[in-house]
């Protein structure tokens, strides 16, 4: 059988591809019962993605293929077939396919896969890479601190659910040390592409987010050498709780 990366690599570009068809169609967009928006894109994404995961025989999460019990899953697939359904709609291009493996309650291996510009990001192990739709993966090297280079601290926040207690947290925690930093918006699991690869410092969520929208992300950004930590207590996310949603919290990249 080929090794889990290689078919959640597989199954991200085959979702991509479906969704780049609806995207070229003028789409229907429906509104789930928790007000958030869907379309016939993020089901056959997540209908392709369980399909193509099927044959390693772990269970299937995805945010729009819930089992009633995960309690006893101990390793599985959690996905989220359409990141950034909002962009989506708003046809942005800032979408993403995350797929990521959960081992013992922890992302240990997770796949980012933008369908608009083909590129798509995953670790192995600890190393992450980065495949820019050429055939060839480059590994991303050990990002150099904002403080060795002449760039500014960058802070990233969502496009589309950007709320006051992010503004109030980038004011009174990271402006009094860095006065100049800049403030960049960006969609989807993209941010934490970014802080994997270099080009930004930290991302603040306040908004809602569940298991699905970080597992992938997460795992590729803890490869990189970076953190994604809880606002309240400094700890790091959970994963397999209960219930699905994230509280708040920082992603850093690292030596931040």
């Amino acid at each position: 059988m080929e090794n889990l990366l290689t078919i959640a690599k597989k199954a991200a570009l085959k979702a991509g591809k479906a969704i780049m068809e609806v995207y070229a169609t003028p789409f229907e967009v429906y509104t789930k019962d928790d007000d958030s928006p869907v379309t016939q894109a993020d089901l056959r994404a997540s209908h392709i993605i369980k399909e193509t995961l099927a044959p390693t025989g772990l269970p299937f999460v995805s945010e729009e293929d819930l089992p009633p019990d995960r309690s006893t899953f101990e390793r599985y697939w959690l996905v989220d077939p359409l990141d950034g359904t909002a962009e989506f709609v708003k046809r942005n291009g800032e979408f993403t396919v995350n797929i990521a493996l959960i081992d013992n309650k922890r992302p240990v291996l997770g796949v980012i896969y933008a369908p608009v510009t083909e590129t798509l990001w995953y670790n192995d192990n600890d190393k992450v890479y980065k495949d820019t739709g050429h055939g060839t993966s480059v590994c991303l090297l050990p990002r150099v601190p904002q403080s060795h280079v002449s760039c500014p601290f960058t802070v990233l926040v969502s496009r589309s659910h950007r709320t006051q207690e992010v503004d109030d947290y980038i004011n009174k925690v990271l402006r009094p040390s860095h006065p100049d930093l800049v403030i960049d918006t960006q969609g989807s699991s993209l941010k934490f592409a970014r802080l994997a690869e270099g080009s930004a410092d930290v991302y603040v969520c306040y908004s809602k987010t569940k298991e699905w929208d970080t597992a992938a992300a997460e795992a590729i950004l803890c490869a990189s050498g970076g953190k994604v930590l809880r606002i309240s207590n400094g700890k790091p996310l959970e994963y397999s709780k209960m219930e699905y949603p994230n509280p708040p919290f920082v992603a850093w990249a690292k030596g931040r």
